[in-house]
Formats: C-alpha cells, structure tokens, sequence
C-alpha cells in the first residue's frame, strides 16, 4: 500500500467503528481490520477520530463584489481551507452580463488550475440574468460538470437579482438536464424598503443592516422558492440559511421528503448579531446577517435532524482596507458608520470544520451528524458521491485526523493560514481540532501546517443522482 491509518475511530454517517484504512494510488482500497499488510507510510490514528475529506460547499474566491476581490486567492485561500480540514471546495462562476456561462465557467475552471489551487474543486454557475441564449447554454454547462446553479431573489439594484419568472424558466431548464438550483433566498422588496425608510430616518449605524433583513426576509424568500421548485417537481438548494423559521421550514419538507436541501454557515453557528454594537461591527456585515441565539439554536437542532444537509464558509476574504474603503472618517480619524458603503463579506474558510467539530464537543450533533453535514450529503447532493464525502473503498482518500480533545483559541489572523488581516472568530475558543489532511492519499496538512504541493488540486466533473432532484428520502 501507498499509506495505512491504524487504529482510528473511522466515523460515517451511519455509524462508527475501530479499525484500519488502505490506501493505493490516490483511492481507499480496503477499511476495517486489514492484518498484516504494510505500506510506504503508516499512521498510527489511536485515540484520533477519522472522517471524511470536508466539503465546503459556499466559497468566494477571485470574483470581484462590491468593489472588492479579497486577499486570498485560488491557492492561499486553498491551502487555509485544507488546514481547516477541507479537501474539496466548491466556488462560485459568477457569469458577468456581457459573457455566457459556459465559456466563463471554463476560464473559472482554468483560472484556479493557473493558480495552482492545492485541494479539489469544483464551481456553481452563477446566473444574474436570464434569456434564450443563456438558457440554451445550461445543458453544455452542466455536460461541463458543473450540474449546480445559484441565483440571487436580492441584489436587483445591483443588476443581479432574477424575478421569479426567469427563476422558474432556469428551474425548468436545468431540471431538463439534470442540474440543481439554488437561491441566495432574500426577498428584495421588503430589504429595499427598509433600508430607503431607515436611511431616510438618518440612520446609518453597522446594526442597521441587520435590521433592515429581519428573519422575514429570508423567511418568505425560501418559501416562495421552494413553491415554484414544487411546482415544477424538482429540487431547491437554499445557500447560506440564518433564520429559526427557514430551519422549520426545512424540518417539515424533510419530514414529508420533499427535496428543499439547505446549506448553513459556521459563522450563524458560532456569532450572533450582538457584534453590530461593536466599533469594529463593520467587519462582521455579511448578507444575510448575523442572526439572534434562538436562531443559531435552531439551526444545530435542524443539523441534529439532518434538515440541513450541507456547511459552508462563505469565505470572502474582504481586507481590513477593503470593508474601509468607501467609508468616511471624522476629524479624528474615526470612522463614520455607514452600513450601505461596506462590502458585505467576511473571511472564515478555515474553521469550518472546527465550528462543527465544537459542536459535537459541546453535545450539540454527534460525530455521525458532523460527516452528513460536513462531507456525506455535499457529495450526494451535488453529484460527487461516491468519489467524494465518505470513507468506503473505491473513493478518493480524502481523510481528515481529529484530535478531539485539542482546545485552540482564536488569538487572531496569525494563528490561521488565510491572506486576510482579520478574523470575525476572534477570541473563540474551539475544543477539537483537525491535526492531519490527507487528498486522495498525499499528506498534505500535518501538524496543522501545510505541507502539500502547489497545484495538486484537480476539477470534480460532477453529475447529480436524478433521486436528489425528487426526493430527499435518499439514503
């Protein structure tokens, strides 16, 4: 064999058991009690947790927004991602208007392979208008590989929201060939509104933001998205979920196995909006915002059921200097609160995993719940299982060593591996901590430092299982 992990705790989503894992050429050739059998390198995982390669399913990486591109790109924000325990991270290929989707999406694809991107990847097709000739390019897209879209119900100022029209006519054509919608679910009048009232009040504070997205605004967006995918019999995936009342929306359509599959954040699992009263509360502007404790509540108990499927970063490492730069200060040099001229983003690829991981020592998910959420249902969702998200034999071995009794604080952006000069995870405590990455078999974190190859991550050509588009009683 090429590596062999003795002696781990090997956690699925189904269960957990002592043994060995093998590894030959990249793939998992044999779990459980392999005997005698040796390898190049062995790894003695006693008293460790081994789990599936994580899957960040919510990155931003080389696309500008709002005036901003961040400080990490393809490869930096790669190898802090894979510190974090990530092995596989799927970006975003935000087609601009004067381009089509499959030709952006191929200079996406080249662009991170330039870069020199060091774990796996894949994108969303970002759409921010539709017509005839942009439907007519999904099904080359999706022959792509790229069997997932996103689209925003917000943003209309922007020029990027879709009308519910053009959202049905995408829904229509991508179930056609077998690719899957998501929405960034915000409903843009009632935001609009808000912000003109509150604005026209002279109110312009960082908390302003949160309140100009009350739960209701994602609350009525993911409704309405998941009636008009019903209508049409297929599948919604919602991104970035905040809201107490969008996990029981997702509660009740898994109960009925209706196929409405939601992503959250590990910043809605860790942060609440109480950081908007903080001077620096700028650095934590995100959309959709922070939320309260009794949402955060309910988003690991809508994880403990298994209502939402997949975690995600959101991972948009917006400079210090960027979150300032449309910002006026004061005569002393203080900067004057405006929440309509930050760029809403914030960094966090690399504690993903972490958040999940406290979760489970903190009793909130079990280790089985942490893989479905971190690994298992990304993969099956979006059409990478079974090359991805579980440790069975055949898959790519994309492992990750937990150190579960590891306690780590988050003293600031020095302690992480990110080109990004803040941290909204500052002075949080994590207990457990991921100690070794392995992608399709290289070691390629050790000791929580990196020690892998420029260049080494590969494109996953993805196709989605027609049953996730149906249903969500998929085992």
């Amino acid at each position: 064999m090429d590596l062999i992990i003795r002696n781990g705790l090997i956690v699925s989503h189904l269960g957990r058991t002592e043994g060995d894992i093998a590894v030959k050429d990249g793939k998992i050739v044999a779990v459980g009690d392999i005997g005698n059998v040796t390898a190049k390198t062995e790894i003695d995982a006693k008293g460790k947790i081994v789990i599936p390669g994580g899957i960040d399913t919510h990155t931003h990486h080389e696309n500008a927004f709002q005036g901003c591109v961040g400080g990490d790109d393809f490869y930096t924000g790669s190898v802090a991602a894979a510190c974090g325990g990530t092995t596989t991270m799927m970006d975003f290929s935000i087609t601009p208007h004067d381009e089509m989707p499959f030709e952006f999406a191929k200079s996406r694809i080249k662009k991170a392979l330039d870069r020199g991107i060091a774990i796996d990847f894949s994108f969303h097709c970002c759409l921010t208008q539709v017509n005839e000739d942009i439907l007519r390019d999904i099904k080359a897209v999706i022959d792509l590989g790229l069997a997932s879209f996103k689209v925003f119900m917000i943003y209309r100022k922007e020029g990027q929201m879709l009308n519910d029209g053009e959202l049905m006519a995408l829904l229509e054509e991508a179930t056609k060939h077998g690719g899957l919608v998501g929405v960034h679910a915000e409903n843009a009048d009632i935001a609009e509104y808000r912000v003109e009232k509150y604005l026209a009040e002279g109110k312009r504070d960082w908390n302003i933001h949160a309140l100009c997205k009350p739960n209701v605004v994602e609350y009525e967006a993911i409704n309405r998205a998941a009636l008009l995918a019903s209508e049409l019999g297929t599948g919604i995936q919602i991104f970035h979920m905040s809201t107490k009342e969008g996990a029981e929306i997702l509660m009740k359509a898994k109960e009925d196995g209706k196929p409405v599959y939601a992503e959250t954040c590990a910043h809605y699992l860790r942060l609440t909006d109480d950081v908007y009263d903080r001077e620096d509360g700028y650095l934590f502007l995100i959309s959709p915002p922070l939320r309260k404790k009794a949402d955060q509540e309910k988003l690991w108990e809508a994880i403990k059921k298994r209502a939402i499927y997949t975690t995600g970063s959101d991972h948009a490492p917006f400079t210090r200097a960027e979150k300032e730069m449309r910002l006026k200060k004061d005569a002393n040099g203080k900067l004057i609160p405006d929440f309509t001229a930050v760029a809403n983003g914030a960094p966090g690829i690399e504690l993903k995993l972490p958040t999940l991981i406290n979760g489970v020592s903190e009793g909130r998910i079990t280790w089985e719940d942490l893989v479905f959420v971190n690994s298992y249902a990304a993969a099956r969702i979006f059409g990478m299982y079974p090359k991805k998200g579980e440790i069975i034999e055949g898959a790519d071995a994309d492992i990750v060593i937990v150190d579960s009794g590891r306690e780590v604080e988050i003293t600031g952006p020095e302690v992480l591996h990110m080109h990004c000069d803040h941290t909204p995870y500052e002075g949080l405590k994590f207990k457990g901590w991921p100690e070794m990455t392995i992608l399709r078999g290289k070691i390629i974190v050790k000791n929580g430092e990196f020690v892998g190859q420029r260049g080494y991550g590969e494109f996953v050509k993805r196709k989605i299982d027609p049953e996730v588009l149906k249903t969500s009683s998929w085992k």
